[in-house]
């Protein structure tokens, strides 16, 4: 979606993504609904394989991901039945990794699944930044009954949560080296971001930084959660 607006107006929430891919076409996803007014549904994925196959996977995907979304509220929930649905019908035996955040507007607390996506990163002002919400199941799609679990995270007021592929972290500059992990907390720890739009702007503009001419090798896409009241 190019207008988050209609998803986050009212719910405190500052929400904003980027996404771009390798190739003309790509394989990575994000979606943002709010199928009731008491929660919205944030996702991140991204499928097997380059170009044209791995958009067609995506497609499907994400509508699935919309599809359960609406009808169930538990990020867990949602993931096993995107992955049966996938699994039951993928002759090429493609995949997708995805994430799934369920923010509850009254609670202010975050429940969180994955399908052997990288961990989201909690960025506080009072604390170091953190991975949290780790892979717990295999990526969707391979074999039917996905065994995906659900944590929770309390997000406060300046909290941002911050999702990305693995496109972020696996860039590699020409000496092959790799964004990674620790560069990515590193750069949140230095950042003094005050909007979603900046902190998936700086993010974005760490990673080019340390590519620098290296072609992009991988579909990116960053998603910034930030809790501002």
């Amino acid at each position: 979606p190019a207008d988050l607006r209609p998803c986050t107006d009212g719910t405190g929430l500052d929400i904003h993504a980027v996404l771009e891919p390798a190739q003309e076409v790509g394989g990575d996803l994000y979606e943002v609904l709010r199928p009731a007014e008491d929660r919205v549904v944030v996702a991140v994925g991204d499928v097997s394989g380059k170009g044209i196959p791995a958009s067609i996977f995506m497609a499907v995907t994400i509508t699935l991901l919309r599809s359960m979304a609406r009808q169930l509220k538990q990020p867990d929930e949602i993931l096993r039945r995107v992955n049966d649905e996938l699994a039951a019908e993928n002759p090429s035996g493609m995949f997708a990794t995805l994430q799934c955040a369920v923010v509850d507007l009254r609670s202010g607390r975050v429940t969180c699944a994955s399908a052997g996506h990288p961990p989201l990163v909690v960025v506080s002002p009072d604390q170091p930044p953190r991975f949290a919400a780790g892979a717990t199941g295999v990526p969707a799609g391979l074999f039917a009954e996905n065994q995906v679990e659900c944590c929770s995270i309390d997000l406060k007021a300046g909290d941002t949560l911050v999702m990305y592929t693995d496109g972020v972290t696996e860039a590699m500059n020409s000496s092959r080296d790799l964004f990674g992990e620790e560069r990515l907390l590193a750069h949140f720890a230095d950042s003094r971001a005050a909007t979603a739009a900046a902190t998936t702007a700086g993010l974005l503009d760490a990673v080019r930084f340390h590519a620098a001419d290296a072609k992009q090798s991988d579909d990116i896409t960053v998603v910034a959660v930030r809790r501002i009241r």
